[in-house]
């Protein structure tokens, strides 16, 4: 009763800000995961403005977003045994402790210790990335919209926040910029 009720509501006091913090996917996802009786053909002829009235409220947007969270929660880079086995079959260095060492009893040494090695046979690259100030640099693997723009520079990074603080009219005290290894 309570599913047949929450997908026939109407309510239309969701703030327009979501249309410039979702992307239409993502605003398409919204909808998808709050009712069952749309589908992904049926909301893309719809305008972003009639898929915020779908959505409702801003209370729906935030259930979402903790659901990803929830989801994602422990979602580091995850790194299989079959993947740890091919990279070392690829570089001929049989011999290394991680190459025995089952990838579920890693610790975070032995993590870094496997991009450390990544980065020196080029197979990662330190980039820089900007996120909303919320984000922890414990976190920044475990967010559910992951940036779409890498900097090779932090002063790129830092330019381009400034121009998205002119353009959004917000402070940069509202982004943070981490460093991210992002594997090639």
């Amino acid at each position: 009763m309570l599913e047949y009720q929450l997908e026939r509501r109407k309510v239309t006091a969701i703030n327009p800000i979501f249309l410039q913090l979702f992307s239409r996917k993502e605003l398409i996802e919204i909808v998808l995961w709050l009712f069952t009786i749309y589908d992904k053909s049926m909301l893309s002829e719809k305008t972003d403005e009639e898929l915020l009235e779908l959505i409702g409220d801003d209370a729906n947007v935030l259930s979402f977003i903790i659901e990803q969270w929830k989801k994602n929660i422990s979602a580091v880079p995850k790194l299989t045994q079959e993947e740890v086995n091919s990279f070392f079959d690829e570089i001929q260095l049989d011999i290394h402790y991680l190459r025995h060492k089952p990838v579920e009893q890693w610790d975070d040494y032995d993590v870094s210790n496997y991009y450390s090695i990544l980065f020196k046979r080029g197979k990662t690259k330190r980039v820089f990335a900007i996120f909303t100030s919320d984000v922890k640099d414990e976190d920044k693997y475990a967010v559910t919209t992951q940036p779409s723009f890498f900097f090779d520079t932090k002063e790129e990074a830092e330019q381009e926040v400034e121009s998205i603080c002119k353009e959004t009219k917000q402070s940069a005290t509202d982004f943070v910029i981490h460093t991210l290894w992002k594997i090639n």
